[in-house]
């Protein structure tokens, strides 16, 4: 998807961008753990904007379908993944650090593992 918007030109892309970046934080769960609350504002201010509409393949931690298999290769590759990009089947690209380079390694797990946490906890709602 990323790569037809890109073909199109960059203006169409940042429409398209625009217009789907204006997310409701309160459609997401917040957590009283203080490292997924961290999580939860990097998330908001970084990740949110793609994760919440699958730009560009971004999963919707709220979708049990596509979480389930992420969770199920470990935190170490959701990790490696968030910290370094991944590109991935279907022209599925992940940016390193969600495209914000100045998140430390320790912010980008956090709004690892508050994704992980919506995940499950979507995955158990499912069941």
């Amino acid at each position: 998807m990323l790569t037809r918007l890109l073909e199109a030109g960059t203006a169409a892309a940042a429409v398209v961008l625009f217009s789907v970046a204006v997310a409701d934080a309160s459609d997401f769960p917040s957590f009283d753990d203080p490292h997924l609350a961290e999580g939860q504002r990097v998330w908001e201010g970084t990740c949110m904007a793609c994760h919440a509409y699958g730009i560009a393949g971004a999963p919707d931690p709220r979708d049990p379908e596509l979480w389930a298999p992420r969770l199920a290769q470990g935190k170490s590759v959701l990790y490696e993944h968030a910290l370094n990009g991944f590109f991935g089947p279907d022209d599925t690209m992940m940016p390193e650090r969600g495209g914000n380079l100045e998140l430390s390694d320790e912010e980008v797990k956090a709004a690892v593992d508050y994704m992980a946490a919506v995940a499950a906890q979507a995955i158990e709602a499912g069941k």
